[in-house]
């Protein structure tokens, strides 16, 4: 008699474990950053004029967009500048 009353619990404290290793998990795992922007992340950017130098630069991904938006535009203007200027003395 006793083998099945335990036998009929086992199920029952299965699911009772689960629930509360679940719930432990829950209060554990820390919340995903919701703001990437402000994650901090450096680029090596080489010397001009030297094969093995480089400097390493560090920005958060909001001032590295910036940054390359900028760049982005004044190579653009520059392209279109040398394209539409005339040539000669």
């Amino acid at each position: 008699m006793r083998r099945t009353t335990v036998a009929a619990c086992l199920p029952l404290i299965a699911l009772l474990g689960t629930s509360a290793f679940a719930a432990d998990l829950a209060v554990t795992i820390p919340p995903a950053v919701a703001d990437k922007s402000q994650d901090i992340v450096c680029r090596k950017e080489k010397e001009t004029g030297s094969l093995v130098k480089s400097k390493k630069t560090c920005h958060s991904r909001a001032q590295w967009s910036y940054i390359d938006d900028v760049n982005q535009q004044q190579t653009r203007t520059m392209a279109d500048d040398m394209r539409t200027k005339q040539g000669g003395n």
